[in-house]
């Protein structure tokens, strides 16, 4: 895999790292601390649901030059606790992109086993 430029302003200061984003899709790294947890001590969701934002999205721009993919629709399953200090994995594939829509699906692990698991769909906007 080879490293992509910056997230971005938002996904840097959450520690995302964008590792790959390709006509395959998308991979962003990230090592959640103990900011990023809730009251119960695991990883708050808000926190997953930013990096299935931010891959999801990636694997959009990686579809065309210049084009900005703001999410529509996320849909987020939790499937098990995160926990901090240990790193994630976030996997993200666009499945199809259109004129205006693109569909996404992301998946994020820990320690290999699957933490949460999204689909979306991006508004595709041409910079310009």
């Amino acid at each position: 895999m080879t490293a992509v430029g910056d997230p971005g302003p938002f996904a840097s200061h959450l520690g995302f790292r964008v590792v790959r984003a390709d006509a395959e899709g998308a991979v962003v790294e990230a090592t959640p601390g103990p900011d990023h947890v809730n009251g119960g001590g695991i990883l708050h969701g808000g926190y997953l649901n930013a990096l299935l934002d931010s891959a999801t999205g990636w694997a959009v721009h990686a579809t065309g030059a210049g084009v900005v993919a703001p999410h529509v629709q996320l849909s987020t399953q939790f499937v098990r606790a995160g926990a901090p200090g240990r790193p994630l994995v976030c996997v993200a594939t666009c499945i199809s992109a259109g004129g205006r829509i693109a569909m996404t699906e992301g998946e994020i692990t820990q320690d290999g086993r699957v933490i949460a698991r999204a689909t979306g769909t991006h508004a595709v906007i041409a910079r310009g």
